[in-house]
């Protein structure tokens, strides 16, 4: 049976690293704080593509994300986010499951 569409692409840590301009050491960092969903695989870790996405792009200030809304009333791009984890109360592991789900 193929399974090549049962799992979602991952990056390694290194990769994810590169790509949001931080050390490989923060990455795993921020895998064990929580802040960023990873599986983890013998004593390594791979971050799914959509979660490395998800990421980036909370990462940008709500404006370059489209948010019209906020040029009337700028706000922080961190407030935003921080807002956004209030409301989302999902484990890692029902975050990475509705992230395959396409939720």
């Amino acid at each position: 049976m193929p399974r090549g569409n049962r799992y979602p692409e991952v990056v390694s840590v290194e990769e994810f690293a590169r790509i949001v301009k931080l050390s490989p050491e923060q990455a795993r960092n921020l895998i064990r704080k929580g802040e960023i969903a990873a599986i983890r695989i013998g004593k390594e870790y791979r971050i799914p593509h959509a979660v490395s996405d998800r990421y980036f792009a909370q990462a940008l200030p709500p404006e370059e994300r489209g948010y019209g809304m906020w040029k009337r009333k700028p706000v922080r791009g961190l407030t935003y986010v921080n807002e956004l984890r209030k409301r989302d109360r999902r484990t890692p592991e029902v975050f990475l499951k509705d992230m395959a789900e396409g939720k």
